[in-house]
């Protein structure tokens, strides 16, 4: 009878909460692992990104819903096979004497029965239902631990955020623990899979712990922290593989009895995640009540018990023993540390010495040449390092001679290019000081030196030579753009500026004693971002186009200039000429002048009456005169006029009127 089943009577009590729990842990699981893929896809969470560490508890959360489920249906059917059976018992008890109209519905409750079988029992969910519920959480935990894993460890933005999550984690630790000792202090006749609800509940409450743990050492600067992420993500694959197996395993072994059926939902490396040493004969004793063999009646596994303390013994100091045999490769070589202090630099080749810790190799390139581009990791810490530029990855690619060129041959630079960067250049805008944006695309091929000196450099004080490169490279490109404008940038050799880029950086890698020999710097491309690429060619037209009229202006400024010159030679020549026309009339008239006073002096009136003379010639010469004798007396006296008249009344030039006189000629003793 299953009332006599303590497991039975007590079902009703555990159905409920392990559905619940199996609910929340399976929501939050999910929850976990979908938030992570997100982030994988380059999505975020309210505007944070969701650490891939979280998707590793999201995958021990789902081992445990897997567990919680499995178990809760097992119970559901025993409260409900119980249910059954107690309603059975009752109806037959109180089952009074048999009528024909009694006999009668009895016989339609039978034919109702035979139509309830066609449908499938109850009891069918405690069979391959909770297997396949197991089975799939299982798997749903083996995918949320491949989509983690190839995950980068985002940057640290802030130390408390990592100490906050590191703290929350370990806070919803105690839950967990709580919950654990619940079950591990149920006994068995209670809840027969206590003890395996037990086990899988370690599980979550392991991945709080080191979760929590890592993340606040990640905080701290622990480089080595995410390496427990790791391990608890090994960890996790292990304990869903070995669940999924666990339920693929049921397809060749029958299930017991109702009375004896456990959950399928179980995991024994889980129970392996304790304080204390693990209880071998417990596993023998669960390994024969599941498949009959009894491990304590093995000769063999006696002979290993007893020779395998010897056995580790001698593998042990065998395998410390190979740490001191080292072989390097032709392109390596090894810093040999004894006690700690570097004695020799040791070339390609088999090497014997001392086993570590006593004897340790450092390895150092030889000879391997490195190709970086100098672009620098964006805040959300997606590294560019991996990505080529435009020379590199043509190079690498292989087009035929008449086909289509890669896009990564487009050498222009409106489009951008991956391992561009931005750098400010000082420059001036309506007299004050303002900055330009240029790209530039570069890239460093280095080595370590050859020499014993430069690998000991390079073993002992550089920790990542491509950093140490980019910051150094970079503050010299800062340096250089500060000191010089956008024309001079763009118009200078590419050839010398890359010389002078290599020698300096050559000089700061020597003074710094790193061992790194900087052999070559690329440049791929420098000019200004490509969103400015339409208005720089505005203002390169704008520029050209005011050279232009600027030279236009200057050819009129210079035509004026020359014709003002020519203008002001011509009046300066003019005003010149009439000077000295002035200058030599006025030294004739002084001439005449001091000739005119000497003869004045010499004999004054014979000189007036002679110049008086000449000025009547002179003025006589072009006039036209009256002259009238004033001894001419009478009433019309003779006149002689030697004017010119016209003929209609007017004077005529040249023919002068002439009029007889009327009087008596005057005497010629008078004076006129």
């Amino acid at each position: 009878m299953l009332s006599e089943l303590s497991h039975f009577n007590t079902a009703k009590r555990y159905r409920a909460p392990l559905l619940i729990g199996g609910a929340i842990f399976a929501t939050l699981g999910i929850a976990l692992i979908i938030g992570v893929s997100a982030r994988a896809n380059g999505q975020l969470l309210a505007g944070i990104p969701v650490p891939p560490s979280l998707g590793y508890l999201g995958a021990a959360l789902s081992v445990t819903a897997a567990g919680l489920f499995s178990v809760g249906i097992i119970t559901l059917v025993r409260h409900r096979l119980l249910t059954v059976e107690l309603q059975r018992n009752a109806l037959s008890q109180d089952r009074p004497a048999t009528s024909d109209g009694q006999g009668r519905i009895r016989r339609i409750m039978r034919l109702l029965a035979r139509s309830k079988s066609l449908i499938p029992p109850f009891a069918s969910l405690a069979g391959w239902p909770q297997v396949l519920v197991a089975m799939l959480f299982g798997a749903l935990a083996m995918v949320g631990i491949v989509i983690c894993w190839p995950m980068s460890v985002p940057p640290i933005a802030n130390p408390i955020i990592q100490q906050v999550l590191g703290g929350s984690l370990v806070i919803a630790a105690f839950p967990l623990l709580v919950l654990e000792r619940v079950f591990a202090n149920t006994r068995t006749e209670v809840l027969p899979e206590a003890s395996q609800i037990d086990r899988l509940l370690r599980v979550p409450l392991t991945a709080c712990t080191i979760l929590g743990i890592s993340s606040i050492l990640q905080s701290f600067g622990f480089a080595w922290a995410p390496r427990l992420d790791q391990a608890l993500a090994i960890l996790m694959a292990v304990i869903s593989l070995e669940l999924i197996l666990r339920s693929a395993a049921m397809v060749f072994v029958p299930f017991d009895p109702m009375e004896r059926r456990q959950a399928v939902a179980d995991s024994t490396i889980a129970g392996l995640l304790r304080f204390s040493a693990p209880n071998f004969t417990a596993l023998n004793r669960s390994i024969q009540r599941q498949f009959g063999i009894d491990l304590s009646r093995s000769w063999a596994l006696a002979f290993i018990q007893q020779a395998l303390v010897p056995i580790i013994f001698v593998m042990g100091m065998m395998a410390w023993g190979v740490t001191g045999i080292t072989a390097l490769a032709f392109n390596e070589r090894a810093v040999y540390e004894r006690f700690g202090t570097p004695v020799a630099v040791l070339g390609p080749g088999l090497h014997f010495h001392l086993p570590w810790p006593l004897g340790v190799m450092r390895g150092v390139e030889f000879g391997v040449i490195h190709d970086i581009p100098i672009a620098f990791s964006p805040v959300d810490g997606s590294s560019q390092s991996s990505q080529l530029s435009a020379g590199v990855d043509q190079q690498q690619q292989l087009v035929a001679a008449e086909g289509l060129p890669p896009a990564a041959a487009d050498r222009l630079w409106d489009t951008s290019h991956p391992s561009e960067q931005s750098y400010l250049i000082a420059s001036e805008s309506r007299g004050e000081q303002s900055f330009q944006i240029v790209d530039a695309d570069l890239r460093v091929v280095y080595h370590v030196g050859l020499s014993d000196a430069a690998a000991m450099d390079s073993a002992y004080r550089v920790e990542s030579p491509e950093h140490l490169i980019r910051a150094a490279v970079g503050r010299l490109l800062v340096r250089y753009f500060s000191r010089n404008t956008l024309l001079e940038v763009l118009g200078q050799n590419r050839e010398t500026f890359a010389n002078e880029l290599r020698v300096s950086l050559q000089d700061q890698l020597d003074r710094l004693s790193s061992g790194i020999e900087a052999i070559a710097v690329v440049v791929e491309a420098i000019h200004p971002p490509p969103g400015a690429a339409s208005a720089y060619h505005n203002v390169q037209t704008a520029e050209i186009q005011a050279n232009l009229a600027i030279s236009f202006k200057r050819a009129d400024a210079i035509r004026t200039m020359k014709l003002a010159t020519l203008l002001a030679t011509e009046a300066r020549n003019g005003a010149a000429a009439a000077a000295a026309e002035l200058i030599g009339q006025a030294q004739s008239e002084s001439i005449l002048f001091k000739s005119d006073r000497a003869a004045r002096e010499r004999n004054g009136e014979a000189f007036l009456l002679e110049r008086r003379f000449e000025r009547l010639v002179s003025g006589l010469a072009k006039t036209e005169l009256i002259v009238i004798d004033h001894r001419a007396t009478g009433r019309n006296p003779p006149t002689i006029d030697l004017r010119s008249f016209d003929i209609r009344g007017g004077n005529q030039a040249g023919r002068p009127d002439v009029f007889q006189f009327e009087n008596n000629m005057p005497n010629p003793d008078e004076e006129h």
